[in-house]
């Protein structure tokens, strides 16, 4: 394994040698990593801390955040994902415990680069659980990546990575409700969908994907409930039912209009408020965004 000791790595090493010949657990740890022996200089590192002699020392928490960090990567590349983000966990702390002792020490730039690499990764798994419908996992991975990075990079605006991370969580959501067989599911799924696109514009009321996917979401189910309705059900029933669409289209349709106004030439959005309007027997306004629809597809047609 391929190791690049520091500058700072040096510098503390450049003690007395009277000093040096203690064989104290910290040295001892670090001759361990050098030799390339994690486990031993993981040992040793741990008995560093736990002795209140060197758990006050920064080289302590610095030779620990490096010997995590690569056990990290050794145990990423043995596919122990859970192993690895022990030790990711453990590197991330030690390295910010680094910082919290020493603010303005000569070891703060290296430990954020170190957080800066580890956070990245950090991300990379939170996408992950994404894809393997993993939310909890995710979130609290995100969250992670979150917090470390308003210490590396406290002038980063996060809001559009959350946005971004929000919207995919909520595209998964909707593709499990989409998929899902019980009413339980169904209801399930849809109150995640809503609450994240939601979420997403409390961020940034101005978000078309946002606004135009949470209308799609209220409008199609209403659309579910009326190509799956039974006519031979009695009137009360079908009242009910009717009374249930018509909320749905009606809560639709403020997001289909944020939608239009923030983009008027988008076709989908024209279509959706069309047939929004018609469920909601508004005929008028209906033939009004079809009337648009067509205006629209016949100057594409004449460029």
């Amino acid at each position: 394994m391929k190791r690049l000791i520091t500058i700072a790595v040096v510098l503390l090493l450049m003690v007395p040698i009277g000093l040096r010949a203690q064989l104290d657990p910290v040295s001892l740890a670090l001759r361990a990593y050098q030799a390339g022996d994690l486990p031993k200089a993981q040992e040793l590192i741990e008995i560093a801390v736990d002795d209140d002699n060197f758990n006050k020392i920064t080289k302590t928490w610095y030779f620990r955040g490096y010997i995590y960090k690569d056990l990290y990567k050794q145990a990423k590349e043995g596919q122990s994902k859970k192993q690895s983000f022990e030790y990711r966990d453990a590197s991330v702390e030690s390295f910010r415990t680094t910082v919290e002792l020493e603010p303005q020490g000569e070891l703060v730039e290296d430990c954020n680069n170190s957080l800066k690499y580890l956070s990245s990764t950090i991300y990379n798994d939170a996408a992950f659980a994404l894809d393997t419908n993993n939310f909890e996992d995710a979130q609290r991975l995100y969250d992670q990546y979150q917090d470390i990075t308003t210490v590396t990079n406290p002038e980063m605006d996060l809001t559009q990575r959350t946005i971004e991370f929000k919207l995919y969580k909520a595209n998964k959501y909707s593709a499990l409700f989409d998929a899902a067989s019980t009413e339980e599911d169904k209801e399930k799924y849809s109150q995640k969908v809503t609450e994240v696109y939601k979420e997403v514009l409390s961020l940034d009321s101005n978000n078309i994907s946002a606004n135009y996917n949470l209308a799609i979401h209220f409008y199609n189910q209403g659309v579910n409930i009326i190509e799956n309705m039974d006519y031979d059900t009695d009137f009360e029933t079908l009242f009910a039912i009717q009374a249930q669409v018509m909320e749905l289209f009606g809560a639709a349709l403020p997001y289909m209009k944020k939608a239009y106004q923030l983009n008027p030439k988008r076709k989908e959005t024209l279509v959706g408020l069309s047939g929004i309007y018609f469920g909601l027997n508004d005929i008028e306004k209906s033939e009004y965004y079809q009337e648009e629809l067509k205006k629209l597809q016949e100057s594409e047609g004449n460029q």
